[in-house]
């Protein structure tokens, strides 16, 4: 998580898309591996929750925040965002050539596609992390 940060602050696109995965694949570990201890487990409750909330809803979103008004000329998150998810030729042929907006497009498509990461057909895989996460929830335990 600490090197997500890292590389976040330093918009380093090949650093956050390396820490995500170094997230996600510690979490898959721990769902896949049948000895998992309850420390462990909350580990893994602890990357699904980084990943599939704080940093994308959060920390990924105030990091573009901060930026997007280094854009030149100038456009707003909502303008920005809209631009991406909708395709907007428009907008997005009017920055085709802004390495500024072309990055922050990278950052956000990669930001995106951990928002988007399905498993077994459940968001993050979320459905699979309950069913172990309960099995091995100390009794008393909420």
């Amino acid at each position: 998580m600490k090197n997500l940060l890292k590389y976040t602050y330093m918009l380093d696109i090949e650093g956050i898309e390396a820490s995500i995965e170094a997230l996600w694949n510690r979490y898959q570990e721990i769902l896949n591996d049948k000895k998992s201890t309850w420390e462990e487990l909350n580990e893994a409750r602890a990357i699904l929750y980084f990943i599939g909330y704080l940093y994308p809803e959060q920390i990924a979103l105030e990091s573009l925040k901060r930026r997007i008004k280094y854009i030149k000329p100038k456009i707003n998150i909502t303008s920005f965002l809209t631009a991406i998810d909708g395709k907007d030729r428009k907008i997005l042929n009017k920055y085709s050539r802004n390495k500024n907006f072309q990055k922050l497009k990278r950052f956000y498509e990669v930001v995106k596609s951990v928002k988007n990461r399905m498993k077994n057909d459940y968001y993050l895989d979320e459905g699979r992390f309950n069913v172990i996460y309960d099995k091995k929830k100390p009794k008393g335990y909420f």
